[in-house]
């Protein structure tokens, strides 16, 4: 299981009605994981990450009723990322864990899968951090163009331009990583 188990949902506030208070906690069960392993993936530690997710949620608290039920992972995303940003992580090192997405990874040995997560790892850290963000949100988070345009608030063409560099960074890095362990021999 993933850290952001260990986050506690924010306290609401006693003048909350019973309604709001359910809605709060479905959303938490809903999407923490996913704005815990989004921040994960935007470079922040464990600890941060877990920091940032109760942040977007006490923002979620005092917003509930700007929130329009069929929006609520865009914003807790959009409130995410605006989190991290404000935490001043621009250039940030990815530290992606081994425990973050094993979707497919099943079969593999531990260590094979390892390694894996420890190149992509490395991939990630040398791509454009504003290009990696659209790539993880679509290619990991499987969010579609548009609802990575409303959380992101740039333009659908951007997301598309930003989403091919991003894939051609990526491989392009991947392919030099692959040079240079194959040059080492550890491939």
């Amino acid at each position: 299981m993933f850290e952001s188990a260990m986050i506690a949902m924010p306290e609401v506030p006693v003048a909350r009605p019973a309604a709001d208070h359910a809605r709060l906690e479905r959303m938490f069960a809903t999407h923490h994981a996913t704005v815990w392993r989004i921040l994960r993936r935007r470079g922040l530690s464990r600890d941060a990450a877990s920091d940032a997710t109760q942040e977007a949620f006490t923002i979620a608290v005092e917003r509930l009723h700007d929130i329009q039920p069929d929006d609520e992972r865009a914003f807790l995303i959009r409130a995410a990322l605006q989190v991290a940003r404000t935490l001043g992580r621009r250039n940030l090192r990815w530290q992606l864990e081994d425990d973050m997405d094993q979707r497919g990874l099943e079969e593999r040995a531990t260590d094979q899968r390892r390694a894996d997560i420890e190149l992509c790892d490395l991939a990630l850290a040398k791509v454009d951090p504003d290009l990696a963000e659209v790539f993880v949100l679509f290619e990991l988070e499987e969010l579609s163009s548009p609802e990575i345009a409303s959380l992101l608030e740039i333009p659908l063409g951007t997301v598309a331009s930003r989403l091919r560099r991003a894939r051609k960074e990526f491989r392009d890095v991947f392919a030099r990583i692959e040079r240079t362990m194959h040059r080492e021999g550890r491939s």
